[in-house]
């Protein structure tokens, strides 16, 4: 196309210079043009064309030119919105990258809320994270928790912040930490909860043996697992 409209122009050229019109060229030195005295006009523009006035040769490669920036606009367009969304998504990658830096443990629906990205978007690009072994994801019941994957983390890291990521399963560590062999029954009163709930999160704890029990007389008695103790103070001060 832009070879057309140069051989175009071309021909518009000839045909001018053919029909007596006026050759352009560029200045010539000072000394040729004492020399050509009046037979050089200086006096700018004798007319103002319209555009309509001008050859019908060069209005047709005026309007191809138009329609080929056009067109090519039209043709790069996708390309260019490629790159913008391509470059959106990168940075959404190293937004939520940071964040579950900062927040090991948490939620898609929490990395949505705090960044303000649909959760769609969010568990896409958590997925492809995962693909490209940025992030691990680990299943607490209902929560899947994102942690970088690193080796920051040991299995029991990801179990106890997943635990401790719950405010009121956190609350019950934390007074059976400070009260070694508390029971159900204070632990409800402390912190002013049903006995059921009570009893579901220490059966949660206990399971993934972050807590232990012993049975005096008619009453269960729990303490923190010594293996996991120290962990368990690390991540508390946090």
């Amino acid at each position: 196309m832009l070879l057309f409209i140069l051989v175009l122009s071309a021909a518009v050229g000839i045909t001018s210079a053919d029909t007596g019109g006026y050759t352009v060229g560029s200045c010539p030195p000072d000394e040729e043009l004492e020399k050509l005295g009046d037979a050089v006009d200086m006096s700018g523009a004798d007319v103002t064309y319209s555009f309509w006035e001008f050859p019908l040769s060069i209005k047709i490669a005026y309007i191809i030119g138009y329609l080929t920036v056009f067109f090519s606009f039209f043709k790069l367009a996708p390309i260019i919105l490629g790159q913008i969304r391509s470059l959106s998504k990168n940075v959404n990658k190293k937004r939520i990258i940071n964040y579950v830096l900062n927040e090991p443990g948490c939620t898609p629906s929490e990395i949505s809320r705090n960044l303000k990205i649909s959760l769609g978007s969010i568990r896409y690009q958590i997925k492809t994270l995962k693909a490209e072994e940025e992030l691990t994801l680990t299943r607490e019941g209902k929560f899947t928790r994102v942690f970088q994957n690193s080796n920051v983390f040991t299995n029991n890291d990801k179990t106890i912040i997943s635990h401790l990521k719950g405010s009121t399963r956190k609350q019950i560590l934390l007074n059976i930490l400070e009260n070694p062999e508390i029971t159900n029954q204070e632990i409800s009163e402390k912190l002013n909860l049903d006995k059921s709930t009570t009893h579901w999160h220490i059966k949660k704890l206990r399971e993934d043996d972050i807590i232990s029990s012993e049975v005096e007389g008619k009453f269960t008695k729990y303490f923190v697992n010594p293996a996991v103790e120290s962990e368990l103070l690390k991540w508390l001060k946090i």
